[in-house]
Protein backbone atom coordinates (compact mmCIF):
# COMPACT_ATOMS: atom_id res chain seq x y z
CA UNK A 1 0.00 0.00 0.00
CA UNK A 2 1.01 3.62 -0.47
CA UNK A 3 0.93 5.99 2.46
CA UNK A 4 -2.50 7.25 1.40
CA UNK A 5 -3.75 3.68 0.99
CA UNK A 6 -2.53 2.85 4.46
CA UNK A 7 -4.49 5.75 5.96
CA UNK A 8 -7.68 4.66 4.18
CA UNK A 9 -7.10 1.05 5.21
CA UNK A 10 -7.89 2.10 8.79
CA UNK A 11 -11.00 4.05 7.82
CA UNK A 12 -14.23 2.08 8.28
CA UNK A 13 -16.00 4.30 5.77
CA UNK A 14 -13.41 3.92 3.00
CA UNK A 15 -13.86 1.50 0.14
CA UNK A 16 -10.23 1.42 -0.93
CA UNK A 17 -10.41 -1.07 -3.78
CA UNK A 18 -12.30 -0.45 -6.98
CA UNK A 19 -14.70 -3.30 -7.70
CA UNK A 20 -13.06 -5.67 -10.13
CA UNK A 21 -9.47 -4.82 -9.20
CA UNK A 22 -9.08 -7.65 -6.71
CA UNK A 23 -10.89 -10.31 -4.69
CA UNK A 24 -11.15 -8.23 -1.52
CA UNK A 25 -12.05 -4.80 -0.25
CA UNK A 26 -9.20 -3.24 1.71
CA UNK A 27 -9.37 -3.61 5.48
CA UNK A 28 -12.71 -5.43 5.58
CA UNK A 29 -11.18 -8.66 6.89
CA UNK A 30 -9.12 -6.84 9.51
CA UNK A 31 -12.10 -4.80 10.67
CA UNK A 32 -14.36 -7.84 10.91
CA UNK A 33 -11.72 -9.66 12.97
CA UNK A 34 -12.35 -7.27 15.86
CA UNK A 35 -15.46 -9.30 16.62
CA UNK A 36 -13.09 -11.83 18.19
CA UNK A 37 -9.75 -9.97 18.38
CA UNK A 38 -8.15 -7.45 20.75
CA UNK A 39 -5.69 -5.97 18.26
CA UNK A 40 -4.36 -6.20 14.71
CA UNK A 41 -0.80 -5.36 13.70
CA UNK A 42 -0.34 -4.47 10.03
CA UNK A 43 2.90 -3.91 8.14
CA UNK A 44 2.96 -2.86 4.49
CA UNK A 45 5.92 -2.30 2.17
CA UNK A 46 5.66 -0.76 -1.31
CA UNK A 47 7.99 1.17 -3.61
CA UNK A 48 6.92 4.50 -2.08
CA UNK A 49 6.00 3.56 1.48
CA UNK A 50 6.96 1.30 4.38
CA UNK A 51 4.89 1.52 7.52
CA UNK A 52 3.24 -0.39 10.37
CA UNK A 53 0.32 0.12 12.72
CA UNK A 54 -1.13 -1.29 15.90
CA UNK A 55 -4.92 -1.28 15.69
CA UNK A 56 -6.83 -2.07 18.87
CA UNK A 57 -10.04 -1.68 20.83
CA UNK A 58 -9.65 0.89 23.57
CA UNK A 59 -13.18 0.08 24.69
CA UNK A 60 -16.01 -2.01 23.27
CA UNK A 61 -17.03 0.88 21.01
CA UNK A 62 -13.77 2.77 20.42
CA UNK A 63 -11.33 1.42 17.85
CA UNK A 64 -8.05 3.34 17.42
CA UNK A 65 -4.73 2.80 15.64
CA UNK A 66 -1.22 4.09 16.10
CA UNK A 67 1.98 3.95 14.10
CA UNK A 68 4.56 1.43 15.30
CA UNK A 69 7.87 0.12 14.00
CA UNK A 70 8.10 -3.46 12.71
CA UNK A 71 10.48 -5.03 10.26
CA UNK A 72 9.06 -8.40 9.23
CA UNK A 73 8.69 -7.86 5.47
CA UNK A 74 11.73 -8.51 3.31
CA UNK A 75 9.97 -7.64 0.06
CA UNK A 76 6.93 -5.71 -1.17
CA UNK A 77 3.62 -6.83 0.28
CA UNK A 78 1.41 -6.61 3.36
CA UNK A 79 1.54 -8.64 6.57
CA UNK A 80 -1.45 -8.77 8.96
CA UNK A 81 -1.21 -10.30 12.44
CA UNK A 82 -4.43 -10.81 14.42
CA UNK A 83 -4.42 -11.27 18.21
CA UNK A 84 -7.56 -13.13 19.27
CA UNK A 85 -9.23 -12.42 22.59
CA UNK A 86 -9.07 -15.12 25.26
CA UNK A 87 -12.81 -15.81 25.13
CA UNK A 88 -13.00 -15.88 21.31
CA UNK A 89 -14.85 -18.85 19.85
CA UNK A 90 -12.35 -20.14 17.31
CA UNK A 91 -13.61 -22.43 14.54
CA UNK A 92 -10.50 -24.62 14.53
CA UNK A 93 -8.47 -26.60 17.04
CA UNK A 94 -5.61 -28.05 14.98
CA UNK A 95 -3.37 -27.52 11.98
CA UNK A 96 -5.55 -29.94 10.04
CA UNK A 97 -8.61 -27.81 10.77
CA UNK A 98 -6.81 -24.76 9.39
CA UNK A 99 -5.82 -26.66 6.25
CA UNK A 100 -9.48 -27.60 5.72
CA UNK A 101 -10.49 -23.94 6.06
CA UNK A 102 -7.90 -22.89 3.47
CA UNK A 103 -9.07 -25.61 1.07
CA UNK A 104 -12.67 -24.54 1.54
CA UNK A 105 -11.94 -20.92 0.59
CA UNK A 106 -8.91 -21.14 -1.75
CA UNK A 107 -9.00 -24.61 -3.29
CA UNK A 108 -7.78 -23.55 -6.80
CA UNK A 109 -4.62 -22.10 -5.22
CA UNK A 110 -3.81 -25.58 -3.92
CA UNK A 111 -4.05 -27.33 -7.30
CA UNK A 112 -1.10 -27.68 -9.69
CA UNK A 113 -3.09 -27.10 -12.90
CA UNK A 114 -4.80 -24.00 -11.57
CA UNK A 115 -1.48 -22.62 -10.34
CA UNK A 116 -0.13 -23.09 -13.87
CA UNK A 117 -3.15 -21.14 -15.14
CA UNK A 118 -2.58 -18.29 -12.69
CA UNK A 119 1.09 -18.22 -13.68
CA UNK A 120 0.15 -17.80 -17.35
CA UNK A 121 -2.27 -15.03 -16.33
CA UNK A 122 0.58 -13.27 -14.50
CA UNK A 123 -1.71 -13.31 -11.49
CA UNK A 124 0.22 -15.48 -9.02
CA UNK A 125 3.52 -17.33 -9.15
CA UNK A 126 3.26 -21.05 -9.85
CA UNK A 127 5.38 -21.42 -6.72
CA UNK A 128 2.69 -19.87 -4.49
CA UNK A 129 2.33 -21.93 -1.31
CA UNK A 130 0.34 -21.77 1.92
CA UNK A 131 2.33 -22.34 5.11
CA UNK A 132 0.31 -23.26 8.21
CA UNK A 133 2.08 -23.66 11.54
CA UNK A 134 5.31 -24.21 9.65
CA UNK A 135 3.81 -26.87 7.38
CA UNK A 136 4.00 -26.21 3.64
CA UNK A 137 0.78 -27.29 1.90
CA UNK A 138 1.85 -29.32 -1.13
CA UNK A 139 -0.28 -28.69 -4.26
CA UNK A 140 -2.70 -31.44 -5.24
CA UNK A 141 -4.15 -32.82 -8.46
CA UNK A 142 -7.85 -32.28 -7.90
CA UNK A 143 -9.22 -35.25 -9.85
CA UNK A 144 -6.92 -37.68 -8.00
CA UNK A 145 -7.19 -36.03 -4.59
CA UNK A 146 -11.00 -36.21 -4.57
CA UNK A 147 -11.02 -39.49 -6.50
CA UNK A 148 -13.27 -38.04 -9.21
CA UNK A 149 -15.02 -40.21 -11.79
CA UNK A 150 -16.56 -39.14 -15.11
CA UNK A 151 -14.20 -36.16 -15.20
CA UNK A 152 -14.83 -33.38 -17.70
CA UNK A 153 -12.33 -30.58 -18.39
CA UNK A 154 -13.76 -27.53 -20.14
CA UNK A 155 -13.06 -23.91 -21.01
CA UNK A 156 -16.04 -21.51 -20.69
CA UNK A 157 -16.13 -19.09 -23.63
CA UNK A 158 -17.45 -15.62 -24.39
CA UNK A 159 -17.46 -14.28 -27.95
CA UNK A 160 -15.48 -17.35 -29.02
CA UNK A 161 -12.70 -16.65 -26.52
CA UNK A 162 -11.82 -18.62 -23.42
CA UNK A 163 -12.76 -16.85 -20.21
CA UNK A 164 -11.91 -19.54 -17.67
CA UNK A 165 -11.07 -23.11 -16.83
CA UNK A 166 -13.18 -25.79 -15.20
CA UNK A 167 -13.24 -29.39 -14.04
CA UNK A 168 -16.35 -31.48 -13.25
CA UNK A 169 -16.63 -34.94 -11.78
CA UNK A 170 -18.28 -37.37 -9.39
CA UNK A 171 -16.53 -37.84 -6.07
CA UNK A 172 -16.30 -41.28 -4.47
CA UNK A 173 -17.70 -39.77 -1.25
CA UNK A 174 -20.45 -37.32 -0.36
CA UNK A 175 -19.58 -33.68 0.33
CA UNK A 176 -15.86 -34.15 -0.42
CA UNK A 177 -14.82 -30.65 0.71
CA UNK A 178 -16.81 -30.54 3.92
CA UNK A 179 -20.27 -30.62 5.42
CA UNK A 180 -23.00 -29.76 2.90
CA UNK A 181 -20.51 -28.46 0.31
CA UNK A 182 -21.12 -30.01 -3.10
CA UNK A 183 -21.68 -28.87 -6.64
CA UNK A 184 -19.49 -26.63 -8.76
CA UNK A 185 -17.30 -24.16 -6.87
CA UNK A 186 -17.40 -20.83 -8.71
CA UNK A 187 -14.09 -19.03 -8.20
CA UNK A 188 -12.28 -15.89 -9.20
CA UNK A 189 -8.54 -15.33 -8.79
CA UNK A 190 -8.37 -18.48 -6.68
CA UNK A 191 -11.06 -17.44 -4.19
CA UNK A 192 -14.03 -19.80 -3.85
CA UNK A 193 -17.15 -17.64 -3.96
CA UNK A 194 -19.94 -20.21 -3.79
CA UNK A 195 -20.95 -23.77 -4.76
CA UNK A 196 -23.69 -24.04 -7.38
CA UNK A 197 -25.89 -26.72 -8.96
CA UNK A 198 -27.46 -24.18 -11.37
CA UNK A 199 -31.01 -25.09 -10.38
CA UNK A 200 -30.57 -28.59 -11.73
CA UNK A 201 -31.89 -31.63 -9.88
CA UNK A 202 -29.38 -34.52 -10.02
CA UNK A 203 -31.17 -36.63 -7.42
CA UNK A 204 -29.19 -38.88 -5.08
CA UNK A 205 -25.86 -38.15 -6.78
CA UNK A 206 -26.12 -34.44 -5.97
CA UNK A 207 -23.94 -34.69 -2.85
CA UNK A 208 -21.18 -36.38 -4.89
CA UNK A 209 -21.06 -33.87 -7.72
CA UNK A 210 -17.92 -31.78 -7.40
CA UNK A 211 -16.04 -29.35 -9.57
CA UNK A 212 -14.16 -26.07 -9.74
CA UNK A 213 -14.57 -23.28 -12.28
CA UNK A 214 -12.23 -20.28 -12.34
CA UNK A 215 -13.45 -17.20 -14.22
CA UNK A 216 -11.38 -14.06 -13.50
CA UNK A 217 -14.12 -11.72 -14.80
CA UNK A 218 -16.40 -12.83 -11.96
CA UNK A 219 -14.40 -10.40 -9.84
CA UNK A 220 -16.54 -7.54 -11.21
CA UNK A 221 -19.65 -8.97 -9.54
CA UNK A 222 -18.43 -9.82 -6.04
CA UNK A 223 -20.35 -8.84 -2.94
CA UNK A 224 -18.32 -7.11 -0.24
CA UNK A 225 -18.39 -10.31 1.81
CA UNK A 226 -17.15 -12.28 -1.21
CA UNK A 227 -19.71 -15.02 -0.56
CA UNK A 228 -21.92 -14.47 -3.61
CA UNK A 229 -22.35 -12.40 -6.76
CA UNK A 230 -24.23 -9.18 -7.39
CA UNK A 231 -26.69 -9.98 -10.17
CA UNK A 232 -29.67 -7.68 -9.76
CA UNK A 233 -28.27 -4.48 -11.26
CA UNK A 234 -26.04 -6.18 -13.82
CA UNK A 235 -27.95 -9.36 -14.53
CA UNK A 236 -27.31 -9.58 -18.27
CA UNK A 237 -23.57 -8.90 -18.00
CA UNK A 238 -23.28 -11.54 -15.30
CA UNK A 239 -25.23 -14.07 -17.36
CA UNK A 240 -22.75 -13.74 -20.25
CA UNK A 241 -20.16 -15.28 -17.91
CA UNK A 242 -22.44 -17.52 -15.87
CA UNK A 243 -24.50 -19.12 -18.62
CA UNK A 244 -21.60 -20.95 -20.40
CA UNK A 245 -20.81 -22.70 -17.11
CA UNK A 246 -24.46 -23.61 -16.58
CA UNK A 247 -24.69 -25.04 -20.10
CA UNK A 248 -21.49 -27.07 -19.64
CA UNK A 249 -22.89 -28.47 -16.41
CA UNK A 250 -26.23 -29.35 -17.97
CA UNK A 251 -24.46 -31.02 -20.92
CA UNK A 252 -22.27 -32.99 -18.52
CA UNK A 253 -25.30 -34.17 -16.52
CA UNK A 254 -26.90 -35.41 -19.72
CA UNK A 255 -23.64 -37.09 -20.73
CA UNK A 256 -23.50 -39.09 -17.49
CA UNK A 257 -27.17 -40.06 -17.77
CA UNK A 258 -28.94 -37.41 -15.67
CA UNK A 259 -31.64 -35.90 -17.88
CA UNK A 260 -32.74 -32.29 -17.50
CA UNK A 261 -36.37 -31.90 -16.41
CA UNK A 262 -36.73 -28.57 -18.14
CA UNK A 263 -39.60 -28.00 -20.56
CA UNK A 264 -39.31 -24.83 -22.62
CA UNK A 265 -41.67 -22.96 -24.91
CA UNK A 266 -44.98 -24.77 -24.45
CA UNK A 267 -48.33 -23.12 -25.14
CA UNK A 268 -48.93 -22.20 -21.51
CA UNK A 269 -45.61 -20.31 -21.40
CA UNK A 270 -46.57 -18.32 -24.50
CA UNK A 271 -49.95 -17.44 -22.99
CA UNK A 272 -48.30 -16.32 -19.75
CA UNK A 273 -45.93 -14.03 -21.62
CA UNK A 274 -48.92 -12.43 -23.35
CA UNK A 275 -50.62 -11.88 -20.00
CA UNK A 276 -47.48 -10.25 -18.60
CA UNK A 277 -47.25 -7.82 -21.52
CA UNK A 278 -50.65 -6.43 -20.53
CA UNK A 279 -49.23 -5.43 -17.14
CA UNK A 280 -46.27 -3.40 -18.35
CA UNK A 281 -47.89 0.04 -18.10
CA UNK A 282 -48.92 -0.59 -14.49
CA UNK A 283 -45.68 -2.34 -13.44
CA UNK A 284 -42.74 -0.77 -15.32
CA UNK A 285 -40.14 -2.72 -13.32
CA UNK A 286 -41.59 -5.86 -14.89
CA UNK A 287 -40.62 -4.49 -18.29
CA UNK A 288 -37.11 -3.71 -17.02
CA UNK A 289 -36.78 -7.24 -15.72
CA UNK A 290 -38.29 -9.14 -18.63
CA UNK A 291 -37.10 -7.01 -21.52
CA UNK A 292 -39.91 -7.87 -23.93
CA UNK A 293 -39.35 -7.64 -27.71
CA UNK A 294 -38.34 -4.20 -28.93
CA UNK A 295 -37.29 -2.70 -32.23
CA UNK A 296 -33.92 -1.05 -32.72
CA UNK A 297 -31.90 0.41 -35.56
CA UNK A 298 -28.81 -1.46 -36.73
CA UNK A 299 -26.62 -0.83 -39.76
CA UNK A 300 -25.91 -2.65 -43.01
CA UNK A 301 -22.91 -1.81 -45.19
CA UNK A 302 -24.03 0.04 -48.33
CA UNK A 303 -21.91 2.11 -50.74
CA UNK A 304 -24.83 4.53 -51.06
CA UNK A 305 -25.30 4.79 -47.28
CA UNK A 306 -24.86 8.12 -45.54
CA UNK A 307 -23.71 6.85 -42.13
CA UNK A 308 -19.98 6.40 -41.41
CA UNK A 309 -19.25 3.15 -39.57
CA UNK A 310 -16.41 0.93 -38.41
CA UNK A 311 -16.50 -2.84 -38.05
CA UNK A 312 -16.99 -4.23 -34.53
CA UNK A 313 -16.74 -7.86 -33.39
CA UNK A 314 -19.77 -9.80 -32.24
CA UNK A 315 -22.92 -10.40 -34.27
CA UNK A 316 -25.66 -12.96 -34.71
CA UNK A 317 -26.32 -13.49 -38.41
CA UNK A 318 -29.92 -13.94 -39.54
CA UNK A 319 -31.31 -16.42 -42.02
CA UNK A 320 -30.09 -17.46 -44.60
CA UNK A 321 -26.47 -16.60 -43.71
CA UNK A 322 -26.68 -17.69 -40.09
CA UNK A 323 -28.86 -19.43 -37.52
CA UNK A 324 -31.20 -16.49 -37.00
CA UNK A 325 -34.74 -16.62 -38.34
CA UNK A 326 -36.80 -13.93 -40.02
CA UNK A 327 -40.31 -14.42 -41.37
CA UNK A 328 -39.43 -12.70 -44.67
CA UNK A 329 -36.15 -14.64 -44.89
CA UNK A 330 -34.32 -11.42 -45.57
CA UNK A 331 -30.60 -11.12 -45.23
CA UNK A 332 -29.08 -9.06 -42.43
CA UNK A 333 -27.89 -8.97 -38.86
CA UNK A 334 -29.60 -8.79 -35.51
CA UNK A 335 -27.06 -6.53 -33.85
CA UNK A 336 -24.16 -6.85 -31.40
CA UNK A 337 -24.04 -10.34 -29.96
CA UNK A 338 -21.73 -12.81 -28.28
CA UNK A 339 -20.79 -14.84 -31.33
CA UNK A 340 -17.69 -14.10 -33.44
CA UNK A 341 -18.35 -11.92 -36.44
CA UNK A 342 -18.46 -8.32 -37.66
CA UNK A 343 -20.99 -5.61 -36.96
CA UNK A 344 -21.02 -2.12 -38.56
CA UNK A 345 -21.23 0.48 -35.79
CA UNK A 346 -21.78 4.20 -36.30
CA UNK A 347 -18.52 6.09 -35.93
CA UNK A 348 -18.73 9.78 -36.86
CA UNK A 349 -15.07 10.45 -36.06
CA UNK A 350 -13.09 7.56 -37.57
CA UNK A 351 -15.75 5.72 -39.59
CA UNK A 352 -14.60 4.85 -43.12
CA UNK A 353 -17.30 2.44 -44.33
CA UNK A 354 -20.66 3.81 -45.55
CA UNK A 355 -23.76 2.08 -44.25
CA UNK A 356 -27.50 2.63 -43.93
CA UNK A 357 -29.71 1.99 -40.89
CA UNK A 358 -32.59 -0.45 -40.83
CA UNK A 359 -34.96 -1.58 -38.13
CA UNK A 360 -34.62 -5.02 -36.58
CA UNK A 361 -36.72 -6.69 -33.93
CA UNK A 362 -34.77 -7.79 -30.88
CA UNK A 363 -35.93 -10.05 -28.06
CA UNK A 364 -34.07 -10.04 -24.81
CA UNK A 365 -34.61 -11.13 -21.24
CA UNK A 366 -36.21 -14.15 -19.58
CA UNK A 367 -38.53 -16.75 -21.03
CA UNK A 368 -41.10 -18.75 -19.11
CA UNK A 369 -40.15 -22.39 -18.57
CA UNK A 370 -41.60 -25.26 -16.57
CA UNK A 371 -39.57 -27.64 -14.40
CA UNK A 372 -41.04 -30.60 -12.54
CA UNK A 373 -39.01 -30.32 -9.34
CA UNK A 374 -41.00 -32.22 -6.72
CA UNK A 375 -38.17 -31.91 -4.17
CA UNK A 376 -38.19 -28.09 -4.20
CA UNK A 377 -40.41 -25.81 -2.12
CA UNK A 378 -40.20 -22.95 -4.63
CA UNK A 379 -43.29 -22.01 -6.62
CA UNK A 380 -40.89 -20.58 -9.20
CA UNK A 381 -37.38 -19.16 -9.43
CA UNK A 382 -35.08 -17.16 -11.68
CA UNK A 383 -32.64 -19.30 -13.65
CA UNK A 384 -30.39 -17.29 -15.90
CA UNK A 385 -32.64 -15.51 -18.39
CA UNK A 386 -35.59 -17.74 -17.56
CA UNK A 387 -38.36 -17.82 -15.00
CA UNK A 388 -38.80 -21.49 -14.07
CA UNK A 389 -42.24 -22.44 -12.74
CA UNK A 390 -42.23 -25.55 -10.60
CA UNK A 391 -44.78 -27.87 -12.20
CA UNK A 392 -43.96 -30.43 -9.49
CA UNK A 393 -45.07 -28.12 -6.67
CA UNK A 394 -48.09 -29.49 -4.74
CA UNK A 395 -50.17 -26.37 -5.39
CA UNK A 396 -49.53 -26.61 -9.16
CA UNK A 397 -50.50 -30.27 -9.13
CA UNK A 398 -53.75 -29.53 -7.30
CA UNK A 399 -55.01 -26.98 -9.83
CA UNK A 400 -53.42 -28.24 -13.06
CA UNK A 401 -56.74 -29.28 -14.60
CA UNK A 402 -58.41 -25.92 -13.95
CA UNK A 403 -57.17 -23.59 -16.71
CA UNK A 404 -58.17 -20.35 -15.01
CA UNK A 405 -56.79 -21.33 -11.62
CA UNK A 406 -53.58 -22.53 -13.23
CA UNK A 407 -53.08 -19.22 -15.07
CA UNK A 408 -53.57 -17.24 -11.84
CA UNK A 409 -51.32 -19.63 -9.94
CA UNK A 410 -48.52 -19.27 -12.49
CA UNK A 411 -48.70 -15.47 -12.49
CA UNK A 412 -48.57 -15.55 -8.72
CA UNK A 413 -45.53 -17.88 -8.87
CA UNK A 414 -43.75 -15.59 -11.33
CA UNK A 415 -44.38 -12.57 -9.10
CA UNK A 416 -42.98 -14.47 -6.12
CA UNK A 417 -39.82 -15.44 -8.00
CA UNK A 418 -39.21 -11.95 -9.39
CA UNK A 419 -39.76 -10.36 -5.98
CA UNK A 420 -37.15 -12.62 -4.37
CA UNK A 421 -34.76 -11.94 -7.22
CA UNK A 422 -35.18 -8.16 -6.99
CA UNK A 423 -34.67 -8.37 -3.21
CA UNK A 424 -31.50 -10.34 -3.90
CA UNK A 425 -32.51 -13.09 -1.50
CA UNK A 426 -32.63 -16.06 -3.90
CA UNK A 427 -34.17 -19.04 -2.14
CA UNK A 428 -33.34 -17.86 1.39
CA UNK A 429 -35.49 -19.92 3.75
CA UNK A 430 -36.85 -16.87 5.55
CA UNK A 431 -38.34 -15.58 2.27
CA UNK A 432 -40.06 -18.87 1.45
CA UNK A 433 -43.17 -18.54 3.65
CA UNK A 434 -45.60 -18.14 0.74
CA UNK A 435 -44.05 -21.06 -1.11
CA UNK A 436 -44.30 -23.31 1.95
CA UNK A 437 -47.86 -22.21 2.68
CA UNK A 438 -48.93 -22.98 -0.88
CA UNK A 439 -47.18 -26.36 -0.65
CA UNK A 440 -49.20 -27.15 2.48
CA UNK A 441 -52.40 -26.06 0.73
CA UNK A 442 -51.56 -28.15 -2.30
CA UNK A 443 -51.05 -31.21 -0.13
CA UNK A 444 -54.57 -31.03 1.34
CA UNK A 445 -57.35 -32.95 -0.35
Amino acid sequence: MTGEDFEQYHDFAAGLKTRGSGIGFAGVGAKISFNIATRVVTETHSKSFWGSSNWYLQSKKKLIWENVKTNHLKQYGTRVEVFFSKDAKISYSSTEDLIKIVKKHYLPLLDRKYLELYGKMNCYSQELRFIINGQIIVPIEMDKYFNLDKVEIFFPQKSGKRIGYGILGLSSSEYPLGENISGILLCTYGKVIKPDLFNQFPGNIGSRIFGVVEIPEFVHFLTTAKTDFIRRSRHRKFEVLYNPVRQEFKNWLKKIGVQSQEVIGNNEAIKLEKELKKLLEDIPELSDFFGFPTRKNVFMLDNEGTTDTTQQEGTDSTFPDGNGHHEKKEKGILGPGENPGQYPKEDKKDGNQPAKPFSRKSRRGPKITFVEAIDRKDLAWVEGNNIAINSGHPSYTRIQYNATAKRIHNLFAIASAVQRFIAGEGNDEKYMFIDKMMAAWGGKN
